[in-house]
């Protein structure tokens, strides 16, 4: 596939780190950049209960709880604990603040 430059600015401890982490892990930043940009345009997830990938695009919700409803096994956060639900709410929070650019 043909690649397209692409110029960043960043603060410099941050993209340092950034690149020890990913040499250790014998990735690039080029590669973290392409994978985050391919989920933010196309995110995805995954059931909690039987593991299908949801499109977050054409996916139902719950009116109840919020939750995506499952294509497969028609699942949603009803069917979790309130121990589950939280957990899965602040999984939810950080991947909200991931994509709004507000983690770290």
């Amino acid at each position: 596939m043909p690649r397209t430059k692409l110029t960043l600015t960043v603060d410099p401890e941050i993209l340092a780190e950034a690149k020890a982490k990913a040499q250790s892990q014998h990735t690039s930043i080029s590669g973290l950049v392409e994978n985050f940009l391919h989920f933010y345009s196309e995110a995805r997830l995954y059931c909690f209960s039987c593991g299908v990938a949801l499109d977050v695009t054409e996916r139902e919700t719950c009116a109840k709880c919020g939750f995506l409803k499952c294509s497969d096994c028609a699942k949603c956060g009803c069917d979790l604990s309130d121990e589950a639900r939280q957990a899965v709410f602040h999984m939810r929070r950080v991947y909200e603040e991931l994509l709004a650019g507000r983690v770290g």
